[in-house]
C-alpha cells in the first residue's frame, strides 16, 4: 500500500509540472496582460518549491538574499530524512513484490559493467533512477520525459521506444563509448553521460548525477545512496554493509546514516531555471526595506565599464559548434551558448555597450543585438521580452531582457551569441579571455 501511494503521489506531481511546463507560456502571457506577472511567478515557484518538499532549503536560500524567515514554520530538512530500505525480496534493497524494479536494476548495473564505470558508478546510477523513477520503467513523466532516468526524447536521448528500453537508457546514462550517442569524432557521447564528465568519480553523488540529469533539487540524489549501495553489492557481488536488524514483525530495514546534503543556494536554485527571488518575494518580507534591490536575483548588478560579466549564470545547454539541430534534423553551426533558462529569467548586458537593435527572427524569436568596443557584438535570442530599445546605451551588469521559448527550439532556454568583426566565435573562450567563465554554474 505505501508504494502504491507513493506511485500515485510521484505520478501527481510530475503530471503536475508537466502540466505547468506546457501551459507556462499562455500562463505567463496572461499574467503580463494582467499586469501581475511578479505575483503569479512567486505563487509558481512557491508551488514547485513546495511540491518537491523543498521549502525548508529554499527558505535557508532566502535568508542569505536578505529575508525575513520564520524559523518556527521552516527548518533544514533532518539529517536521518533517507528514506526507508525495503527487505523480504529476493535480491537485498527490495521488498517482496519488486521483482520489475530488480530487473531494472539488473539491467543497469550490466549496462554499468560493460562501459566499466565500477562500483561507484553502478551507485550513482542506482542512485540517480530511484530518484527519477523510483527503479520503474515509465511511460510518463515532466513534459516529454520517460523511463528509468526521466530522459527527454525532445532532448536527444532518443526515441519514446528508445529511452523505455532499459538497457539503452542506462548505457545512454553511463556515457563514454558504450553509449549510443557517442561521438568518434569528439571522444564524447552527447548528450553526454557520467564518463563525459570530468572528476565524476571524485564527486558526491548529488554533483555526479545532477551533472547528467540537470535537476531542478540536486541534493535528492542523496538520500538514496544507501539503498543504492545495498542493490549494486548485492547484483554486482560485492560486499553489502551491515545495516540495523529490523525490528520484530517489521518489513522494512532502516536506511544506513546518510550524509547531509550539501545547502542549496540561491545561485544553485537560479542555475536549474527555479526563479527563488519570487519565491522569496512572495512568501517572505526583507530585513531591512533599505536594503539594495540588487540583493534580489534578477535586478541589475552593475560592473565597471571595462569589466565583463555573464549574462545569465546559469547551466551550459548546448555549446558553440557543429550539431544536429534537434528540429531541423541537419547538421548545422550552432553559433552561441545556450543556457538553462525558464520563461522570465533576466538578462543582463555582458559589458557596456549600445543597443543596436530589437528584432524578430524566425529561428531565434525576439533579439536584441548590443554593441561594443572593439568589433564586439553580442546577441541574445528567444527572449519573451525586451527591456531596452535601439539606440539605448546599457551598462555591464544591466537587465536588458528577459528569457523565453520565441522562436525555433524544444522549450524554454537562452541563446548567447558573440561576433567579432561580423564573425561568430565561441563564446566560452572569448568570456574566459574576458575573465568570466561561462560554465562556473553548469
Amino acid at each position: 500500500m505505501e508504494a502504491f501511494t507513493a506511485a500515485v503521489a510521484l505520478w501527481a506531481k510530475r503530471q503536475a509540472v508537466g502540466w505547468l511546463s506546457r501551459h507556462w507560456p499562455k500562463l505567463v502571457a496572461g499574467v503580463i496582460v494582467l499586469a501581475s506577472g511578479g505575483v503569479f511567478l512567486g505563487v509558481t515557484a512557491a508551488g514547485l518549491i513546495a511540491s518537491s518538499g523543498q521549502v525548508a532549503a529554499a527558505s535557508n536560500a532566502c535568508t542569505a538574499l536578505g529575508y525575513t524567515v520564520d524559523q518556527a514554520a521552516y527548518q533544514p530538512a533532518p539529517l536521518n530524512q533517507a528514506p526507508a530500505i525495503p527487505t523480504g525480496g529476493a535480491v537485498p534493497g527490495f521488498g517482496p513484490n519488486d521483482g520489475d524494479k530488480v530487473a531494472n536494476a539488473r539491467a543497469i548495473v550490466a549496462a554499468g559493467q560493460s562501459a566499466g564505470v565500477g562500483r561507484r558508478g553502478l551507485i550513482v546510477a542506482i542512485a540517480t533512477s530511484l530518484q527519477e523513477s523510483g527503479l520503474q520503467n515509465l511511460n510518463h513523466g515532466d513534459r516529454d520525459s520517460l523511463g528509468l532516468f526521466q530522459q527527454r526524447p525532445s532532448q536527444g536521448w532518443g526515441t519514446p521506444q528508445q529511452v523505455q528500453d532499459p538497457t539503452y537508457a542506462a548505457l545512454s546514462f553511463f556515457g563514454g563509448r558504450t553509449s549510443p550517442h557517442f561521438n568518434a569524432a569528439t571522444g564524447k557521447a552527447s548528450p553526454g553521460g557520467l564518463l563525459d564528465v570530468a572528476g565524476w568519480e571524485t564527486m558526491p553523488i548529488t554533483a555526479a548525477a545532477q551533472a547528467v540529469q540537470r535537476s531542478a533539487f540536486p541534493g535528492d540524489y542523496a538520500k538514496h545512496e544507501a539503498r543504492a549501495t545495498i542493490i549494486v553489492d548485492a547484483l554486482a557481488g560485492g560486499a553489502t554493509p551491515p545495516l540495523p536488524t529490523p525490528a520484530a514483525g517489521s518489513s522494512v530495514r532502516p536506511a544506513a546514516p546518510a550524509a547531509q546534503p550539501a545547502a542549496l543556494t540561491a545561485a544553485d536554485y537560479r542555475a536549474e531555471g527555479v526563479d527563488i527571488a519570487s519565491f522569496c518575494s512572495a512568501n517572505f518580507q526583507l530585513a531591512s526595506t533599505t536594503t539594495s534591490s540588487a540583493a534580489s536575483l534578477g535586478s541589475d548588478r552593475v560592473i565597471p565599464a571595462a569589466a565583463w560579466t555573464a549574462p545569465l549564470q546559469s547551466a551550459v545547454t548546448s555549446p558553440f559548434g557543429m550539431r544536429f539541430h534537434p528540429i531541423y534534423h541537419q547538421w548545422r553551426l550552432h553559433a552561441g551558448t545556450d543556457f538553462h533558462a525558464v520563461v522570465g529569467t533576466p538578462i543582463v548586458a555582458p559589458t557596456v555597450g549600445v543597443v543596436e537593435s530589437v528584432t524578430w527572427d524566425s529561428g531565434g524569436g525576439l533579439m536584441v543585438m548590443l554593441k561594443h568596443a572593439g568589433g564586439v557584438e553580442t546577441l541574445h535570442l528567444h527572449l519573451s521580452k525586451a527591456l531596452v530599445k535601439p539606440g539605448d546605451t546599457v551598462q555591464g551588469g544591466q537587465v536588458i531582457a528577459l528569457s523565453g521559448d520565441s522562436g525555433v527550439g524544444t522549450g524554454a532556454h537562452y541563446h548567447f551569441e558573440i561576433h567579432v568583426n561580423g564573425e561568430p566565435v565561441d563564446p566560452e573562450p572569448f568570456m574566459l579571455q574576458h575573465g568570466v567563465n561561462l560554465r562556473a554554474w553548469s
